[in-house]
């Protein structure tokens, strides 16, 4: 009889720390919040929905506010080109952390200027461009032509000078372990609140929530395209072992 006492009494007294660390955490949410601009509290409500339930919407307001409080990189001294092409790679609609580490990466992959591509013939420029979409964003953009030029350059018998490819996320493939799959794995670059994944330098959102996918995680395509050309994949997480699916940005 009292083993059981003592075990309910247990029982309750944890339910009530958690309650109370809960309730603590919910506070520190709402102080995060309010110590923000009403412009930036905003972007962290819109970006922290409250359907995530009490805890996840805690630690993602307390994440995402700390970003927020941090401002945005200063790209004002750039080229109005500069900054249109990072404001376009870099949406607001990733939420304050991603947005302020994209701007960041962007704008120095931008600080040595574009690749110069000046001893490639008209014709081999052409097919760098075509080979190398702006879409990519800059760091990527600029890993590519690098990369492209640097092959050509190459083809000529010249040696590679000043063409030294960068490695971008687009080329991070790893072999998978053996025994999973004869595809090739890929890491996961970013992470964000279960819902946004940054793989092989592409986007994707989870259809519901895809839960334990952690940055540094190695995964294959099931389905879909590593490369973002496709409506939506399914990806096999090779250290949980779980499968999720996701629409392709």
């Amino acid at each position: 009889m009292r083993r059981g006492i003592v075990k309910t009494s247990m029982l309750v007294l944890l339910g009530i720390t958690a309650f109370l660390s809960g309730v603590a955490m919910g506070q520190d949410a709402e102080d995060a919040l309010n110590g923000l601009s009403p412009d930036s509290r905003a972007w962290v409500s819109s970006s922290c929905s409250r359907s995530l339930g009490p805890s996840l919407w805690s630690s993602c307001v307390i994440r995402e506010s700390a970003a927020a409080s941090r401002g945005k990189p200063d790209i004002s001294k750039m080229s109005p080109e500069f900054q249109n092409w990072i404001r376009a790679s870099c949406s607001d609609s990733l939420g304050p952390s991603l947005t302020i580490s994209c701007i960041a990466r962007e704008k120095a992959s931008l600080a040595g200027g574009l690749p110069d591509t000046s001893f490639l013939s008209e014709q081999q420029r052409q097919w760098v461009s075509e080979s190398c979409s702006e879409s990519l964003g800059p760091s990527l953009y600029i890993a590519c032509v690098r990369r492209e030029a640097g092959a050509l350059r190459g083809s000529k018998g010249e040696p590679a000078r000043n063409v030294q490819p960068i490695p971008a996320p687009a080329q991070r493939m790893r072999p998978s372990p053996s025994g999973s799959s004869s595809r090739s794995a890929y890491e996961i670059e970013v992470s964000h609140n279960d819902e946004l994944f940054v793989i092989n330098g592409e986007k994707y959102e989870a259809k519901t929530y895809c839960f334990g996918m952690e940055e540094g995680d190695q995964l294959i395509f099931l389905s879909g395209s590593p490369y973002g050309a496709c409506a939506s994949a399914e990806l096999l997480n090779l250290r949980t072992k779980k499968i999720c699916g996701v629409w392709c940005e």
